[in-house]
């Protein structure tokens, strides 16, 4: 088996079967697919298995369940844990992926015996219409060398869909998402960057991220901040305990700034009813402290305008750094 594609499924009964569509006419054969009940409330499974039934082609339906509704980070690691394929595709129920996705990234990356390899992909917003074209930092094929992993770390973006991740690197580096319901996918996909010593990539956009109005990543939950900090917590662990955050510190220590305290800022203000400058001041940047003693110290957070006066706004004037929160918020999530 050459690729194995895992599909998380809760609640997804009005959109999943044009992403089943998507993953059954791929132009590689050689390819199984795993659907992971998480256990919504809807007939997603059903409808999916009702497809598999009637199924002819070749492509191999597995189905899987997750023991209690426990969020798409478990229901992938499950997944994992029961792929054969020699590398591993994630794609989101809600998502779909153009016919030559997985064998223009299996090839890609058997030509380099890459560990990653990796697309780019269109945003499809369905709530005005649009669509746009995203793409990930510009690093050549082959050796990811020490030069290459600063430059990727320091700009990408969590498009973790659109990679091919080899089974085999994922088992020898206990490579996981953890148990945690927001960031889960930025930790893991981090995590795989400073393990990876060879990637490849395929300058295309071949996955479809798709923003619909009811979605899990944009429902309100007001405690959703602290579990996208215990995200990162996870990661910073998991690169002390390999060896990996010595070599990169700068690197990590931006990440957790601009990744984990300004988001889990933002992800405050977007969620709460009355958000209450106190949270920003008291609670975030200790937080902040706690990992990063020495934010402003940081070069890249002196060479980002932006990032270095959020910083300075949330511990000296949390008032103000509240009114920019909730203009962005507006901006990213209305």
């Amino acid at each position: 088996m050459r690729v194995s594609v895992i599909i998380p499924v809760y609640n997804a009964r009005d959109y999943i079967i044009p992403c089943v569509e998507s993953l059954v006419n791929q132009s590689l054969e050689d390819i199984e697919l795993l659907f992971v009940d998480d256990h919504g409330s809807d007939d997603s499974m059903d409808a999916v298995r009702r497809y598999a039934e009637g199924y002819s082609g070749k492509k191999q339906f597995r189905f899987l369940e997750t023991p209690s509704n426990s969020g798409p980070g478990v229901a992938r690691n499950i997944g994992i844990e029961a792929a054969t394929g020699e590398y591993i595709a994630f794609v989101d129920s809600d998502d779909w992926i153009e016919r030559d996705f997985c064998e223009s990234l299996y090839k890609a990356a058997a030509r380099k015996n890459a560990d990653l390899s990796w697309c780019d992909l269109r945003q499809d917003n369905l709530r005005d219409g649009s669509s746009r074209e995203l793409t990930h930092p510009r690093i050549s094929s082959g050796d990811f060398n020490e030069k290459k992993h600063k430059a990727f770390l320091t700009q990408f973006v969590s498009y973790f869909w659109t990679f091919l991740y080899r089974r085999e690197f994922l088992v020898r580096h206990a490579l996981r998402f953890p148990g945690t319901s927001s960031s889960e996918d930025t930790c893991f996909l981090t995590c795989c960057i400073l393990a990876a010593r060879r990637i490849a990539t395929v300058e295309k956009p071949l996955y479809h991220y798709v923003l619909r109005s009811r979605s899990l990543s944009t429902k309100v939950d007001p405690g959703k901040y602290r579990q996208k900090l215990r995200s990162f917590e996870d990661l910073l662990a998991y690169a002390r305990r390999h060896d990996l955050y010595e070599p990169y510190k700068d690197e990590m220590d931006f990440i957790y700034v601009k990744k984990a305290f300004l988001m889990a800022a933002l992800t405050y203000v977007a969620n709460a009813a009355r958000p209450d400058p106190a949270v920003l001041r008291d609670e975030l940047y200790p937080a902040l402290l706690q990992h990063v003693p020495a934010p402003a110290a940081n070069k890249y957070v002196r060479k980002s305008f932006k990032v270095r006066k959020m910083v300075k706004w949330i511990a000296r004037r949390p008032r103000l750094a509240l009114w920019v929160l909730r203009r962005e918020a507006k901006k990213r999530f209305v």
